[in-house]
């Protein structure tokens, strides 16, 4: 008798059969076909492109980090605004919490702006609660983000240490502080506030001693103290 075509009986021993080639059977027996194994020609660009980039990013971020960090030299003395501009105050580093003297403050820091509105009019805000917000965001928070736990307050530190006993800030440092204090308020506050524009803002913060324990025999000052900015105008650069 003879066989009718197609029978399972023409199929080879890796099971495909006569004349059919393995991505089509893959294709019949309902698996994926067998990936090509090479990129398109504008993916591998891109993919290149991107290596680049972050090469080239890596490794000035490097450098500048090394000039900040190294020995004085002829390099980074030429060249200390520009690495001072890039190292403050993103990686400012702060290690109060290993020093003799660690921070024993709260320090709640509060902003307002003043509003110009279309008909030359302009108006004052109530004080935003900053730190008050973080600590909402922190509270309750199993992962809270870097930035609500220590972005306002390294801020506020760096700009402390960067002022002296009458608010003069103190070289380049000083001026880099109040631009980064200055753009967080401009941050939380927003450009516009009931249909007027932000054009300037004010800071002022509560520093409140924590109360050491009995048993340390420290006599601290408990008073709180209020440090109040002076008024800093402000321009659409500022808000993200």
């Amino acid at each position: 008798m003879v066989e009718p075509r197609g029978s399972s009986d023409e199929t080879g021993t890796d099971g495909t059969g006569e004349g059919e080639t393995p991505g089509r059977s893959a294709a019949v027996r309902g698996l994926p076909p067998a990936p090509s194994g090479s990129w398109s020609l504008p993916s591998r660009i891109v993919i290149m492109a991107a290596v680049v980039v972050l090469t080239i990013g890596v490794t000035l971020h490097l450098l500048l980090v090394f000039l900040f960090v190294a020995p004085p030299n002829a390099i980074s003395k030429k060249y200390d605004r520009l690495v001072k501009g890039y190292v403050y105050p993103e990686f400012d580093q702060n290690w109060q919490l290993f020093a003799p003297n660690p921070l024993q403050d709260n320090i709640a820091v509060h902003a307002r702006a003043e509003v110009a509105f279309p008909d030359g009019s302009r108006r004052t805000t109530n004080w935003l609660a900053l730190t008050a917000q973080d600590i909402r965001e922190i509270r309750r928070n199993p992962v809270p983000s870097h930035a609500h736990q220590n972005l306002l307050r390294q801020a506020w530190d760096f700009y402390n240490r960067t002022h002296d006993a009458k608010g003069r800030a103190i070289g380049l440092r000083g001026e880099l502080s109040e631009a980064f204090v200055r753009r967080i308020a401009a941050h939380r506050l927003g450009y516009r506030i009931d249909g007027g524009q932000v054009v300037k803002v004010q800071i002022y913060a509560t520093n409140t001693p924590i109360i050491p324990p009995k048993w340390s025999g420290d006599n601290g000052s408990t008073k709180k103290t209020y440090q109040v900015l002076p008024w800093w105008p402000v321009s659409k650069k500022e808000f993200p």
